[in-house]
């Protein structure tokens, strides 16, 4: 499992109560806590997050946000070295808010309820829960100091870290689930610190091995994250400078069984990042690194295009594992209705993208005209300005002239006053001028029917934006 909340992996602490006597950055430093005699003007230093001695009620807190988004597993709350200063209890709390901007009004659940502690010592906890999260918040009754707090789970990648687009992603990525499976040599460093979604901070923060002093060379066998056509690997030995490898040799794997060479001996420069292209793009589920003959690397990145049903999968468990707040979020982006909204909710979990798409469906046929005008309301009219789906989708008019654009908006105040409802049209692909011919020739309908029409129309743009947000269109 990946310590999603570590600051090497991009944890960060957003806000807190109080850190009189230690930071509560130290609560997700990396490194195991360690002791020291040193006072300073507040107190004894201490290794770990340490507020004052609470007067009034209440207690002390620390919100985190995630460096790898997930479910969470395993929680570990380390009060090494604090004997007569740790809290006498604990919760965890959890919200899957996506920006720091939302927290005031986050929904925060239990992850963990509230549990004695015992000083200078580990306690762990096996968690079932099954929503992606991205910020924690550590409750501490009523105050002291915690050493560490370890979040362990599975990542679960947004789509930005997911869909190619035009730039390939990071197959091997820690963020998409790719994992270190074997090493010949783990002396100084673990080679599961090259998967690392972060720059690399110094020479702790890679795979480094002792120096071999007889035949052969060491070697890393990474598993991808999402099996995929791999075009470059990107092989950093930054803050390596007098033991990075002399050479690399590149060998990828269906299985991590049986091995192909495709790049060999491939001399690497210290503290340099260097970019790898495959003489031809190649189908990997693993990779294996060999170093010639020994030292150390910073991060590994396979950069490809993942393939369509890891892709899909990977989709399919994002929005079945959002919180509710969150896949209300997310759904409402695809239709403005609530009821529509809340049926797809009450089908998850969603097996695969077809029953996402069936489930689509199978809600539309449930809504009642009202339901039907809350969906219409969620478009900006046509020539507008609205979110990014609707400003992809009205592409055809940027383009269009004044006063093609000034016949839209009339047309618009035309067809709301004789409907009562926003003038729906499948845009995408669509110019100015044929979204003006479409609305004039609907003017002269029957509401009822228009009502059919326009609905028939956010049928088809809840699909489009559907197959938009979970990648089917961005693959080939």
């Amino acid at each position: 499992m990946v310590d999603l909340i570590s600051s090497a992996v991009g944890g960060r602490i957003v806000e807190f109560n109080d850190e009189f006597f230690a930071p509560a950055s130290n609560l997700i430093s990396p490194g195991d806590p360690v002791s020291s005699s040193e006072y300073t003007d507040r107190g004894k230093w201490m290794d770990g997050w340490e507020t004052r001695r609470r007067r009034d009620p209440g207690h002390d807190w620390c919100v985190i946000a995630l460096g790898v988004p997930g479910r969470i597993e395993h929680v570990t709350v380390d009060t090494s070295f604090f004997t007569g200063n740790y809290p006498e209890s604990f919760s965890l709390e959890a919200c899957g808010e996506d920006e720091d901007e939302r927290l005031a009004d986050a929904e925060w659940e239990e992850v963990l309820s509230r549990t004695p502690l015992s000083g200078d010592s580990r306690a762990s906890f096996v968690v079932d829960n099954p929503h992606r999260l991205t910020y924690v918040r550590l409750n501490i009754f009523p105050d002291g100091g915690v050493a560490r707090l370890r979040v362990e789970g599975t990542p679960v990648p947004s789509r930005s870290q997911v869909c190619p687009g035009e730039d390939p992603v990071d197959l091997l990525s820690m963020l998409v689930g790719g994992e270190a499976v074997n090493a010949s040599d783990v002396h100084y460093s673990p080679p599961s610190n090259l998967l690392r979604p972060t720059e690399p901070a110094g020479m702790w923060d890679g795979w480094e091995t002792k120096r071999r002093r007889g035949p052969g060379n060491d070697w890393v066998e990474l598993r991808l994250g999402m099996p995929g056509m791999v075009d470059t690997l990107v092989v950093d030995t930054r803050h390596f400078k007098g033991n990075a490898p002399g050479w690399v040799s590149i060998l990828v794997s269906e299985d991590g069984m049986g091995w192909e060479a495709v790049l060999d001996r491939v001399a690497v420069a210290p503290h340099d990042v260097a970019s790898l292209d495959l003489p031809v793009p190649t189908h990997a589920g693993y990779l294996r690194v060999d170093i010639h003959p020994d030292g150390g690397l910073a991060r590994v990145k396979a950069l490809g295009r993942p393939d369509r049903e890891v892709l899909a999968e990977k989709r399919v468990v994002y929005l079945n594992s959002l919180t509710e707040s969150a896949a209300r979020r997310f759904l409402r982006t695809a239709c403005a209705s609530g009821s529509w909204v809340a049926s797809m909710l009450a089908q998850r979990p969603f097996a695969g993208l077809r029953d996402i798409h069936t489930g689509a469906e199978n809600a539309f046929d449930l809504l009642e005209e009202a339901d039907w005008l809350e969906a219409f309301s969620g478009h900006p009219r046509i020539g507008e300005t609205g979110d990014e789906a609707a400003n992809r989708e009205q592409a055809g008019v940027q383009a269009a002239e004044k006063n093609t654009l000034e016949a839209l908006a009339e047309a618009n105040r035309a067809y709301e006053d004789r409907f009562g409802f926003t003038y729906i049209v499948y845009a995408a692909g669509k110019t100015a001028e044929e979204m003006l011919a479409i609305a004039e020739s609907r003017l002269g309908r029957p509401r009822e029917h228009e009502i059919e029409v326009a609905s028939r129309e956010q049928r088809a743009i809840t699909t489009t934006r559907l197959r938009s947000m979970l990648c089917e269109g961005d693959h080939t």
